[in-house]
């Protein structure tokens, strides 16, 4: 018996979401912008570039200096922003779940806490 408790918290962690366990997770970030020029377009897409869906920010825009939360599907995704000059910046693997934080600099995009 007393091996099965030590053993308990072993097997809980054996059962944990695969991909860095989503549980608790809810696909909310917390997009920044930290750029001189207004962010158009959000994309996030766990398909990345093949299918980007949605955009996160229609109908409106993210001015400079501003922050919003947008959701997106807990996991692994590919993000794409469109400034309001056309330009776009792109980022493959940014897990939601670890860094539900995406600041848009003006170079390109950084995933954080």
């Amino acid at each position: 018996m007393r091996a099965l408790l030590l053993l308990s918290p072993l097997l809980a962690a054996c059962a944990a979401p695969p991909g860095g366990g989503t549980s608790g997770c809810d696909g909310r970030i917390q997009l920044r912008n930290a750029a001189p020029i207004a962010v158009e377009q959000l994309y996030v897409s766990m398909a990345g570039p093949s299918d980007w869906g949605r955009d996160h920010l229609a109908p409106g825009t993210l001015p400079a200096g501003s922050t919003q939360s947008v959701m997106a599907r807990p996991g692994i995704n590919a993000v794409r922003v469109v400034f309001v000059n056309g330009r776009a910046a792109e980022m493959t693997g940014m897990d939601v779940c670890a860094t539900p934080v995406l600041t848009v600099q003006p170079n390109g995009l950084q995933a954080g806490r």
